[in-house]
This record gives C-alpha cells, structure tokens and sequence, in this order.
C-alpha cells in the first residue's frame, strides 16, 4: 500500500511539473495566438520611447514603433492578424502588471537590473543611457558637488531615484532633500515650479521632456552622470518563446535596417528628439545579431 501511494505521489508530482513547465513555455504565446490580441505596457511620459502624444491622444515613440514590427511578425507566426491593445503604466505599476497578467510585455524605457531580473524577464540590451539632472540653462549646478544643499527630485520606482538615495547614503552627495514624484511630467512640473532644484532620470529622457518645453532653450543636462542605464523590453518569466520572439524581433529589425530607420525616426538629427548614436553603440548593436533565417518567425 505504501508502495502504490509512493509511486502516486511520483505520477502526480510529475504530471504537475509537466503541465507546469509547459504553461510557463507557452503561456504568453498561446494566450495571443488564442486571442489574436497582446497587452503591450506603455508610460505615458517616457519620450520619445514611449509617450502619449496629444494631438492624437495615442501611445508614439521609439518603442511603440518597435512594438508595430513585434505584431506584425506574430501575425505571420500565427497567420492572421494580431492586434495591439495598449495599456498605460507608470513606474509604480509597471513591473505589478506585468507579473499579475494584466500586460504581456513593457516597452518602453526600463533600465535592465538585477534587482528586477529577479522577479521578470528581460529582453536583449536595446539602448543604453545614463542618470543625468535636468536644471534651468542658468542653475549654478555644474559638477557633482553642487548638488550637495539643494532640492532633487527622482521619479518613484526607478533606478535614478534609488542612485541618488544611495550615493547620498553614503555620503557622496548631501542634497537637502529627495524628493519623490509620480512619474516624469510630475517631476518637470516640480522643476519649473521651483519645488525642486534638478530632476534626475535618464539623459534621453531628460532630453526628451526638454524638447517639449515651450522654450527648450531654457532648460539643459548636467555633463555628469551618476549611473548607468542599459535598456531592455519586460515580460513574464518562464515564457522562454515569447522571449525568444521578441529578441529575434530586435535582431531581425537591426539586421534588415528597420531598427535604424525607427531610431533616425524618433532620436536622429531630424528625428523629435535629437540622441547621436555612439560608434560604441552602433558596434554594439552589430555584435550581438547572429545568423537567421529568412523564415526565423515560424513555429519549428
């Protein structure tokens, strides 16, 4: 008797790594194919990766565009048409959202971590950027040091505001506060109010709510940085195949050209927000494509 609820418990535990391991494999993918939909997050304010833009009160940017080319190769996977439905996270709710099913995948402008490795999934390395300030073109801030005394600002949940908390824990810089903002337009608000004396998140961004200013001119990035930034797409962990899809996604679109022409689009010398590509970035981005085929997106 012992014997046969021994080899049960075997049979069951089995049966439930089994099924277990094959909805952690397929649990995204199958949920699009079934649907014909994917929940892709986007922030509102992350420009220009990811912002919503008013004058057609729609999600645009460097990411969103990537987002386009993600769909139309699920729908040559699947053979039929997938469709987007965005939804709008913040910092705070990005990572909840994702882990509870509400979104598929976050694209937009999350810096790839360790810390967040831990609890979700990350694509390849996409761009890379670093923790800059933004103050008015006259702030007397200009190195490190000055920001000791003043009033900085960092949005909740992200990398820049913890930087800032842990160098001045440990003592490096002596601001006279930190102050903690919702997202990026309620952090530039603070700025232009006087609330805050230097904002603090990604350079590209920086750059990127600057130029939405009615006088851009106005406003500037210190040339210090106090972190560094490499950008990566989120999901679910344990959807080894849709995180597949969606680095080969990346790859095919760098390899084809496709991932130059959105970057010319959105951060080239015409483009809404003006970022050079370094010659280390654009090495980079050839280093890590390896071969495909033509037909890379169908189901083997």
């Amino acid at each position: 008797m012992k014997r046969w609820k021994w080899a049960m418990g075997v049979l069951i535990l089995g049966w439930i790594l089994f099924m277990g391991a094959w909805t952690w494999a397929g649990e995204t993918m199958d949920k699009i194919e079934k649907t014909g939909k994917i929940r892709i997050g986007f922030r509102e304010d992350s420009i220009p990766f990811a912002f919503i833009d008013p004058k057609v009160g729609k999600h645009v940017g460097f990411s969103v565009d990537m987002a386009q080319l993600l769909v139309e190769n699920l729908s040559k996977r699947f053979g039929k048409k997938i469709e987007i439905e965005p939804v709008t996270i913040t910092t705070k709710t990005r990572i909840p959202m994702l882990v509870n099913g509400t979104i598929d995948v976050e694209m937009g402008s999350t810096t790839y971590t360790q810390e967040r490795e831990d609890v979700v999934d990350f694509s390849l390395i996409f761009f890379f950027s670093e923790t800059a300030f933004l103050v008015p073109k006259d702030s007397p801030i200009k190195v490190l040091s000055d920001l000791d005394g003043k009033r900085l600002g960092g949005a909740q949940g992200t990398t820049n505001l913890k930087a800032m908390e842990d160098m001045a824990k440990a003592g490096k810089i002596k601001p006279k506060e930190i102050v903690t903002v919702e997202g990026h337009a309620q952090g530039f608000l603070a700025l232009k109010t006087g609330k805050i004396d230097a904002y603090a998140t990604d350079r590209s961004l920086l750059m990127g709510l600057a130029s939405k200013d009615e006088k851009p001119e106005n406003w500037r990035t210190t040339d210090f940085a106090i972190a560094y930034e490499p950008y990566g797409y989120m999901m679910r962990e344990n959807n080894s195949d849709f995180r597949d899809f969606v680095n080969n996604t990346i790859l095919w679109s760098i390899k084809t050209g496709k991932f130059y022409e959105i970057y010319e689009k959105w951060m080239g010398p015409k483009g809404h927000t003006p970022i050079p590509m370094s010659q280390a970035y654009k090495d980079y981005l050839q280093l890590i494509v390896y071969p495909m085929g033509e037909d890379w997106w169908k189901k083997k």
